[in-house]
């Protein structure tokens, strides 16, 4: 038999880990002294520090992007999950914004304009003009942009700015993470959830044969080898687990961090984003795949362990703390495909703690798993045909 588990964010998350996209953002902009709560305005706070002390304490150009949600009156800097923050990523790399958002197309033509209509907007200028100033201002800090009267760059010259921003973002995040997961009562929690996780049930059961005779020492062996894999979305390590275990994103221990968005050819056509056309290939530095290719963060070891993964029919799939955002779709299409869902007695599990709601599960499951129905043509309802079929359990563990 082969289990298959796909660990999320939550799982650091539920083992104490301060990992949460709130928790990094909130120990940068404590720097600037115009932020000072999470109610502050983050906008004019990197304004006054780019003015006032210059762009060392700024990461990265993608925390102006994420500044201009945080400042939305709707936005909630508790609920953002890193799924969020990498939706982020994928509207700005859109041609064209809404009227409250921001894009890399809109920002490649506020450049194309000429100073005098800048100077005319200055007396009413949109929050979205306001923070393509920001970024105007952190890119002269940096020599990149040196001034609003130069031509504007193309989208393919912003793509590679802003992936090398990304970069950078990236590298300070895995700074952020060696200051948080030293803990040994993160360890301990970590290695105790995962092993809940493995002895959670499934229709799914280890024969065992007994070997010796009564008044004698007895001995369970399985029928049959049980492999195990683990999968992690995670950039930390905490498990005492040697081998068939790989971190997706890259590792902090490696010094690599992936951030990205989902290939645009991985959805069905009809929930492709309308926004971007997909005849220009300047968003393809950002793809996962790509990103990871890049920065090669699948050691030889990570690779093989993918390969014999894929290689064999999946029996099991149990999941903690996985959003199943957009970005990470390719995984799970893969990993479904690996199942056999529709042919097989294949089983999954979606495990949650507490803090976390069962209806807010339920959604995201059922979410995954028709847009995997869609992208296969398949007339089959999986998430229905596993619960009907006892196949599907969502528990709290």
């Amino acid at each position: 038999m082969r289990t298959l588990y796909l660990l999320g964010n939550g799982f650091d998350l539920a083992c104490g880990l301060k990992s949460r996209y709130a928790d990094y953002f909130e120990s940068r902009f404590k720097w600037y002294k115009g932020y000072n709560s999470p109610e502050s305005k983050a906008i004019p706070a990197l304004y006054e520090e780019i003015q006032d002390g210059g762009i060392e304490n700024i990461p990265s150009a993608w925390f102006i992007v994420f500044a201009h949600e945080h400042d939305k009156p709707s936005y909630n800097n508790e609920r953002v999950l890193w799924k969020d923050i990498e939706e982020y990523i994928d509207l700005f790399l859109c041609d064209k914004a809404t009227e409250t958002d921001i894009s890399i197309g809109q920002y490649s033509r506020y450049l194309s304009q000429p100073k005098s209509k800048h100077e005319e907007q200055e007396h009413t200028p949109s929050r979205e003009d306001n923070t393509y100033k920001l970024l105007n201002l952190y890119f002269q800090k940096k020599n990149i942009i040196t001034n609003s009267e130069n031509p504007g760059k193309t989208l393919e010259d912003l793509s590679d700015i802003f992936d090398n921003e990304l970069n950078k973002l990236e590298i300070d995040f895995v700074k952020y993470l060696r200051t948080i997961d030293k803990d040994h009562n993160y360890q301990a929690s970590a290695q105790n959830l995962f092993r809940k996780i493995q002895n959670a049930e499934t229709t799914k059961q280890i024969e065992n044969t007994t070997i010796g005779t009564v008044g004698t020492t007895m001995i369970h062996i399985p029928r049959e080898s049980h492999d195990e894999f683990i999968m992690s979305f995670n950039y930390t390590r905490p498990l005492d687990v040697e081998s068939n275990y790989v971190n997706l994103h890259g590792e902090e221990s490696q010094n690599t961090a992936l951030f990205g968005i989902a290939d645009d050819n991985s959805f069905s056509t009809s929930t492709r984003d309308t926004r971007t056309d997909l005849s220009t290939d300047y968003r393809y530095p950002f793809f996962k795949d790509t990103r990871r290719q890049q920065k090669e963060s699948l050691d030889l070891e990570s690779t093989r362990i993918i390969n014999n993964l894929s290689n064999h029919h999946i029996d099991e799939i149990k999941c903690f703390g996985c959003s199943f955002s957009n970005a990470d779709f390719d995984y799970f299409r893969r990993y479904f495909d690996l199942a056999q869902f529709d042919s097989t007695d294949s089983t999954l599990g979606i495990y949650y703690t507490n803090g976390v709601q069962r209806k807010s599960v339920i959604k995201d499951v059922r979410t995954v798993l028709n847009e995997y129905d869609s992208v296969i043509e398949s007339s089959n309802n999986t998430y229905q045909t596993l619960e009907t079929e006892g196949r599907l359990f969502i528990k709290k563990i």
